[in-house]
């Protein structure tokens, strides 16, 4: 076992399967000496922890939509769960459950774990299409001490087809439960050597790079200029974005009434968007957001004054709003859900990131060998932006920039 990681299970659960046998569902859980913490269970391969570290490399609250318990886990809805997901999708019905009635749950969603030092390999086989067709999967996932999270995915079907496989990610921004200051510090990349185009064809790429950062000194800069009447009321305290070098594409969300600025870094042409309350319903396919579209794009995904002041208030925990519009706000952006969920997550307080997601019609993949097989991979990494500079304030020429825009 590696220096700086460890690797321990435990058991999450218990499930009754068809036959009414128990089956035990593990949580595996990574914590490096870096302040990482990454928790998986077997069933549906579902990443319930994502502890990323802050300056003072402790352990910050978790960034997914987490759970605690196994029931909790069963009662999300299946379309917003970050567990492994097969495309073509499968066709499953989510039922509620009380607490205290046995669950049933169908065996094909439990993975079979194989741990080898700090690796964890989860293997799946399953029947689809009135068991003629058999796919054999495989999820691999190792933690390195530099809190570096490599994912594996690999899928054979021995009749023949194309399955793809991939983690959905749904990354809250204010944290689980509107997580510490540094949570906003954190530099989260997601790579990966492959992409679906707008044809939904699986396409290789290089050096892909999302990067999710906040640069608060550029917005606490307009917020002063907007103060001192030197910012055109035209802006409306939103920008957006900078693809002047083309070494990737660059988006930035200014909100001058708060003074925050939250920027984007993406050269995926294919990444979808989306915050919970956009999601169209019944077909749980995402609003698409390609970035060369530019910010008008954006605007349609995105409802972005109410999204930034949600992370605002979350974060700091107040309002310049009165108490009486503060709660017809949180009305409006919590909707129906469950109250004593609240804390857990906020509407619009978060990022959806589906690798696999298309809005577009998918074709019928071509009939391939079976000795061909999709292989994927996803790597997280998880470092820190740099103190800003006490000595030289930051540069004039980038709010001349945005101005020009």
């Amino acid at each position: 076992m590696p220096d700086g990681v460890v690797l321990h299970s435990s058991e999450f659960g218990v499930l009754l399967d068809n036959a009414g046998q128990n089956i035990s569902v593990q949580k595996f859980t990574w914590i490096t000496q870096a302040g990482l913490k990454l928790s998986v269970l077997n069933l549906d391969a579902a990443i319930i922890e994502l502890c990323a570290p802050d300056r003072n490399a402790r352990l910050s609250e978790n960034i997914l939509l987490g759970v605690d318990s196994l029931h909790e886990y069963l009662q999300l809805d299946p379309a917003i769960a970050c567990a492994a997901r097969f495309e073509p999708p499968l066709s499953r019905v989510a039922k509620q459950h009380s607490q205290d009635e046995p669950i049933p749950v169908d065996q094909a969603r439990v993975w079979l774990p194989f741990v080898y030092g700090t690796r964890l390999q989860l293997s799946l086989e399953q029947c689809r299409n009135n068991k003629s067709r058999l796919i054999i999967a495989t999820i691999t996932i190792t933690v390195e001490p530099s809190n570096v999270v490599r994912i594996q995915y690999r899928t054979t079907c021995a009749s023949g087809g194309l399955y793809r496989l991939a983690h959905r990610f749904l990354v809250n921004l204010a944290g689980r439960n509107a997580g510490p200051g540094g949570t906003y510090d954190h530099v989260v990349q997601l790579n990966s050597d492959s992409y679906v185009d707008r044809n939904c064809f699986l396409r290789s790429a290089s050096e892909n790079l999302a990067d999710m950062r906040i640069a608060q000194h550029l917005g606490l800069l307009l917020y002063n200029a907007r103060q001192c009447g030197n910012m055109e009321a035209a802006l409306g305290g939103i920008y957006a974005m900078n693809n002047a070098s083309h070494e990737g594409f660059a988006i930035r969300l200014i909100h001058t009434d708060s003074g925050r600025a939250m920027e984007l870094y993406c050269d995926y042409p294919w990444m979808h968007f989306s915050t919970l309350s956009e999601l169209p319903p019944g077909q749980d396919e995402l609003v698409p957001f390609y970035p060369r579209q530019g910010l008008h794009r954006l605007s349609l995904v995105f409802d972005i004054n109410r999204f930034v002041l949600n992370i605002v208030d979350a974060l700091e925990k107040g309002s310049s709003k009165d108490p009486k519009d503060q709660s017809e706000d949180n009305l409006l952006l919590n909707g129906d859900q469950n109250p004593k969920l609240q804390g857990h997550f906020m509407r619009n307080a978060g990022l959806l990131i589906h690798p696999l997601g298309c809005p577009f019609k998918i074709k019928r993949a071509p009939r391939v060998s079976p000795s061909l097989a999709f292989i994927g991979h996803t790597t997280l990494k998880f470092g820190f932006c740099k103190e800003l500079s006490k000595s030289q304030p930051p540069a004039i020429r980038e709010i001349n920039c945005i101005e020009s825009e």
